[in-house]
């Protein structure tokens, strides 16, 4: 994983399947970029039988809008799906910050310890989706997750639905194929 200078991210997404679990383990900086391989994976693992879902934030020193947004796609897809609720495992004080200033630290269970049992599952590492060949799909994700941030709660409404629709818009006139 590259930046567009060349040098190692440090920031990351890793993945593990443990039965019913799935557990993200997100070190540094959580954000649009990692979100549409975070959300696919999620889906996949639920389509395959997973029923919970645990974000471990603990060295997570940044979340986005777009990152927070596909949490709470996530959590309802689960959730219409009659599965257990998606929790944070220890959200670093940095991210715990962030939650309260977007008032989403509601939104989720918080624990302070991750409860899959199985620690020989091997981590894999999710791709940072910014496909450049494909700017329609990424964009619709970003959409996506603040979509899903406006239709949290009245205080995220008030905050994203603006954004979200307007975004919603653009993309709706830029249509799949029709440019950048």
């Amino acid at each position: 994983m590259t930046s567009s200078s060349g040098n190692i991210s440090s920031d990351k997404v890793l993945a593990r399947r443990a039965g019913d679990d799935v557990c993200f383990l997100v070190v540094g900086r959580g954000t649009a970029k990692h979100s549409p391989s975070l959300r696919e994976y999620a889906e996949n693992a639920l389509a395959a039988g997973a029923t919970q879902v645990q974000i471990d934030l603990r060295n997570c020193t940044h979340c986005d809008s777009t990152f927070l947004g596909t949490l709470v796609g996530l959590r309802r897809t689960f959730a219409g799906h009659g599965c257990g609720a998606i929790c944070l495992v220890r959200p670093s004080d940095a991210v715990r910050h962030i939650l309260t200033q977007m008032c989403a630290d509601r939104l989720f269970p918080i624990v302070e310890k991750a409860t899959s049992t199985n620690c020989d599952t091997t981590w894999e590492q999710l791709e940072e989706n910014c496909d450049r060949s494909q700017p329609f799909r990424f964009k619709q994700a970003v959409v996506d997750a603040h979509l899903a941030l406006a239709g949290a709660s009245p205080e995220l409404a008030e905050r994203f639905r603006p954004l979200a629709e307007a975004m919603q818009q653009e993309l709706a006139n830029e249509g799949p194929g029709k440019g950048s």
